[in-house]
This record gives structure tokens, sequence and C-alpha cells, in this order.
């Protein structure tokens, strides 16, 4: 069946309470993404294709945010 979507989803590689606290972080930033929210999805965050001025704030905000939970 063809299909098509407008995210994509990215595995954080841990558990769903590390997902979460990505999610988290990143709203606290201004930026708004989604996670599935039933285990093993829910180690996932799904972040929405944007515009490229949106993509950059994400790719700028992700590591700081990912720093802050190391």
């Amino acid at each position: 069946l063809p299909s098509a979507t407008n995210f994509v989803a990215i595995d954080c590689g841990r558990d769903g309470p590390f997902a979460r606290a990505i999610v988290d972080g990143l709203l606290q930033q201004g930026i708004f993404i989604r996670m599935p929210g039933v285990a093993p999805l829910n180690r996932c965050i799904r972040v929405s294709c944007g515009r490229p001025e949106e993509l950059a704030l994400l790719a700028d905000a992700l590591p700081r945010v990912l720093a802050t939970l190391r």
C-alpha cells in the first residue's frame, strides 16, 4: 500500500523516561515534538518535517538538550 507521512520517528536509544526528558527539554526551548505513549515505541520521539528554519532550530536545540541529560 502506498503511503506517506510528514514526520520521522527517532529511536532515542534508551527508555521512555529518557525520551520524555528530551520532549520536555525541547518544549522548554519552544520546540514541540511528540512521542508515542506505548512501549516499546515510547523510547522514540516523533519529529514533523517543517520549514528549513524550523528544522535549523531543532538542530541547534537538540544537542543542548541531550547534553543536559548525560
